[in-house]
């Protein structure tokens, strides 16, 4: 004991005021880890919305899988089913994820949120990101409304969507920051003019102007409903909570967190 007492006491010397490691409310707070106070928010993601709920008897069905780069981290799964709405060619699916998982892999082509080639009652996760945020309203909410027969009693589903509230909040409060512009092309204001060209170029495409760029990066129009490739669809935090209660699920978190700019959604099957 007195070996512990003198351990202790020789804390009394330092630390005036409490020691400051940085506030754990503010993502981009490295605190006294610097470089190593911070992780990608997508590798974050992994380690909070699918490690956990992934093992070798885990039947996951994935919207939107895209190249695959979701679908590799589930891997470990017995099942993996995918819908996307382009082919699996297309996405290069196979040369990323792998020929030698297409026993284990499902790759479905769909043309509606159907979710009809789908069997009932057969999947025990459920992931999607960056997908439901380029579906309508009335999309997304076919699709939780057609999926829900398809989980299992208990299973667990995890899906990003677009806030527009959350978006614009984040944007304008982090837009003047840039972490490691190297990673990107090597040089911040280089890395800047790509962006913006980029966004622009998008824009463009949409038929809207250049001069839209500044005020369109801060403010996005949730009642702007007319379809277009690629384009983001407001949701909402509290409407997408309110819809999935309302066909069944149980709503475990409207949004995680996780992502400063984007919400995720986790929710279950009860019954």
């Amino acid at each position: 004991m007195a070996h512990a007492s003198g351990e202790i006491g020789l804390f009394e010397s330092i630390w005036k005021g409490g020691y400051r490691e940085g506030d754990p409310m503010d993502p981009l707070n490295s605190g006294s880890y610097f470089q190593m106070g911070f992780i990608s928010v997508i590798h974050a993601i992994y380690q909070v919305c699918i490690r956990p709920y992934v093992n070798p008897a885990t039947v996951v069905l994935e919207i939107g899988p895209g190249r695959g780069a979701w679908t590799k981290t589930m891997l470990p799964a017995r099942e993996i089913w995918c819908l996307d709405a382009l082919s699996a060619e297309h996405n290069a699916f196979w040369e990323y994820v792998g020929e030698e998982n297409k026993t284990k892999a499902k790759y479905i082509k769909v043309t509606d949120f159907s979710c009809k080639d789908l069997p009932d009652d057969h999947f025990d996760f459920l992931f999607s990101f960056g997908t439901f945020c380029h579906i309508t309203w009335q999309g997304q909410c076919q699709y939780y409304s057609n999926l829900y027969p398809k989980m299992r009693k208990g299973a667990t589903a995890m899906v990003m969507f677009a806030d527009f509230d959350k978006y614009g909040a984040a944007v304008g409060r982090y837009r003047g920051v840039r972490l490691r512009p190297q990673r990107v092309c090597g040089h911040p204001v280089l890395s800047d003019l790509l962006d913006i060209a980029r966004y622009v170029g998008a824009r463009l495409l949409r038929g809207r102007g250049a001069a839209d760029y500044r005020k369109d990066w801060l403010v996005l129009d949730k009642n702007d409903t007319a379809v277009a490739p690629g384009k983001w669809y407001h949701a909402g935090i509290e409407e997408t909570r309110r819809f999935l209660e309302s066909v069944g699920w149980e709503v475990i978190s409207p949004d995680i967190g996780l992502s400063p700019r984007d919400p995720i959604v986790h929710f279950r099957k009860l019954m």
